[in-house]
C-alpha cells in the first residue's frame, strides 16, 4: 500500500514537474535542482555588484521578505511583550540563533513557525521554514565576497514524503528568488585593481606627490599643469595642502587678482614664501593694531588669504568685524602700516581694555555704554569682565526703552587712583565711624535703641546690634 502510494505521489510530482518547466523562465541566476521520494533540494546563485554588508542587510532584514521570498505573505516576530505593537515590530526582537518566528505564507494553508539556526554576519544565514502542515523547509545562505562585489547563494533542502513541494513552481517562481533580491540591494561601483592599474599608469607619472620637497613648487606646478589642459592632476594629487592651495590659486587667476606662477624645475631650491605666508611668518613681529590694519587693507583690496590664514582667532575676528564696520560706513579704513616703521599706539578701543583695570567698574560702564551708544560696540564686545559686560547692555536696552537715562561719560584726564587727601578723608571717617558705633553700642546695652534703629546703614546696623547681643552674653 505504501508503495502504490509512493509511486502515485511520484508520477504526480513528475507530471507536476513537466508542466512547470514549460512555463516561460527568465533569470540571471544559476540554478539547479535534485528530487528523489523523500528527498528534494534547490540551488540558487546570484552576483550581485554590491559590497557583503549591503547584501547582509538585505537577507537579514525579516521584515521585507514578503517582497522577494516567493510563497512568503509575512514574517512576524515572536517576542514576550506586554505592548501590542512590539508584536509586530522587530525593534525588540533578539536575532540571533534559537530565536523563533511566524511565517503568513500566501496561500489557505494556516500560519506557519520559522527559527533562526545559525548567524554568521556577512557569511551565513540558516533558517528553518515550516510554511505549512506538510512542508518544512532548511534554508541556508552562503555570501562569498570578490573583486566585482558579492556572490549569494541560496540552498533550500526538505524532506520526507512530501519534499516535492519544495521543486514545485521552482522553474517558474522560486527560482527568482535572489533576482527579486536583487531590487532591494543598491549597485556599487567595482574596479578591479588591474583596471585602476591601467587608469593610473594612463594619467602618467605626473601624478606622483614626490615632485618637489616644498609644497609651494608642488602647488605651482598644480596650477601650471591645469592651465596647460590637464584637468585630472589636481584630483590624483594625495597632498591636501598643495592640492587645496592650488585650486584657491586657479580662481584667483582666473579673477584676475593673481599672476600665473613659474613653472619651477624637478631639482630646484624651495621658493620663498608668498605674501600669505610671510603675513604669517611676520605676524610675531607685528603689533596686534598693525596684523588687523595689513590684513583688512588686503582683503578690501580682493585678497583674504592672509586673512584666512591668520592662528589668531581673536585678531581674525576683529579683522572681520572693521571689514564688515567699514563696508557699512560706519569706520574709516586704517592706514596701511609700512614695512619699516615702528609699532603703532593702540587704538582707542585697545586703550579702553588695557585702561579698564584701572578705572572703577562704574567708569567703565559709562564709558563702553557711551561708546555703544554713539554706533561703536567693539569696546563693549571686547570686556572680559562677564558681569560689567551683562551690566552695560542692559543699562543699554533701559536707555533705549526710556526707562533709564544716559551716563555721564567719565573724563579722560581724571585718575581712577584714589589721591592721598580721599585716603585720608576715608580713614578719618572710619575712625568717626568706629566711634560712632562704640557710642551706640553702649546707648544700646542701656536700652536706648531708636538712634540705632533710626541708622540707614544695614551693615553697621547689623553689627552694632550684634556687638550689643555679644555684651549682654557676657555680662
Amino acid at each position: 500500500m505504501v508503495l502504490i502510494i509512493s509511486i502515485t505521489a511520484f508520477l504526480l510530482v513528475t507530471i507536476l514537474f513537466v508542466l512547470d518547466t514549460a512555463k516561460d523562465q527568465s533569470t540571471t541566476s544559476e540554478i539547479s535542482s535534485f528530487l528523489s521520494p523523500f528527498q528534494a533540494e534547490t540551488f540558487v546563485s546570484h552576483n550581485y555588484a554590491a559590497s557583503t554588508e549591503s547584501v547582509w542587510n538585505a537577507i537579514s532584514n525579516l521584515s521585507s521578505y514578503n517582497y522577494w521570498f516567493p510563497g512568503i505573505g509575512r514574517i512576524l516576530p515572536v517576542v514576550k511583550t506586554d505592548r501590542y505593537v512590539h508584536r509586530y515590530s522587530f525593534d525588540q526582537f533578539n536575532f540571533a540563533p534559537g530565536s523563533l518566528l511566524q511565517i503568513r505564507p500566501k496561500g489557505p494553508f494556516p500560519s506557519g513557525k520559522a527559527t533562526i539556526a545559525s548567524v554568521e554576519p556577512n557569511k551565513k544565514l540558516e533558517l528553518i521554514m515550516q510554511f505549512n502542515p506538510f512542508l518544512k523547509e532548511y534554508i541556508s545562505f552562503n555570501l562569498e565576497s570578490h573583486s566585482e562585489g558579492t556572490t549569494l547563494s541560496c540552498t533550500r533542502k526538505s524532506y520526507g514524503p512530501f519534499s516535492f513541494m519544495s521543486v514545485w513552481g521552482f522553474d517558474s517562481s522560486k527560482s527568482k528568488i535572489l533576482d527579486n533580491l536583487g531590487y532591494l540591494i543598491p549597485q556599487e561601483d567595482f574596479t578591479s585593481s588591474k583596471d585602476k592599474s591601467k587608469e593610473a599608469s594612463q594619467e602618467g607619472g605626473d601624478t606622483s606627490d614626490s615632485l618637489f620637497s616644498d609644497r609651494n613648487q608642488m602647488a605651482a606646478y598644480l596650477v601650471n599643469k591645469t592651465l596647460d589642459g590637464d584637468s585630472e592632476i589636481i584630483k590624483a594629487t594625495k597632498d591636501v595642502y598643495a592640492r587645496g592651495k592650488a585650486k584657491a590659486l586657479l580662481i584667483k587667476i582666473k579673477k584676475g587678482t593673481a599672476e600665473r606662477p613659474a613653472m619651477p624645475e624637478a631639482g630646484a631650491e624651495p621658493t620663498a614664501p608668498t605674501t600669505a605666508s610671510t603675513t604669517e611668518t611676520s605676524a610675531t613681529s607685528q603689533t596686534p593694531e598693525d596684523i588687523i590694519a595689513t590684513v583688512v587693507n588686503q582683503a578690501l583690496d580682493g585678497d583674504d588669504g592672509p586673512l584666512n590664514a591668520l592662528d589668531d582667532k581673536v585678531l581674525r575676528a576683529k579683522s572681520k568685524s572693521l571689514i564688515m564696520k567699514i563696508k557699512k560706513g560706519t569706520a574709516e579704513r586704517p592706514a596701511m602700516p609700512e614695512a619699516g616703521a615702528e609699532p603703532t599706539a593702540p587704538t582707542t578701543a585697545s586703550t579702553t581694555e588695557t585702561s579698564a583695570t584701572s578705572q572703577t567698574p562704574e567708569d567703565i560702564i559709562a564709558t563702553v555704554v557711551n561708546q555703544a551708544l554713539d554706533g561703536d560696540d567693539g569696546p563693549l564686545n571686547a570686556l572680559d569682565d562677564k558681569v560689567l559686560r551683562a551690566k552695560s547692555k542692559s543699562l543699554i536696552m533701559k536707555i533705549n526703552k526710556g526707562t533709564a537715562e544716559r551716563p555721564a561719560m567719565p573724563e579722560a584726564e581724571e585718575s581712577s587712583e584714589p589721591s592721598l587727601k580721599d585716603e585720608q578723608t576715608k580713614e578719618s571717617a572710619s575712625v568717626n565711624q568706629e566711634n560712632v558705633m562704640e557710642k551706640l553700642i553702649a546707648d544700646g546695652i542701656n536700652g536706648n535703641m531708636d538712634e540705632i534703629n533710626a541708622l540707614e546703614d544695614k551693615v553697621m546696623r547689623g553689627k552694632i546690634k550684634a556687638a550689643i547681643v555679644k555684651a549682654k552674653r557676657s555680662s
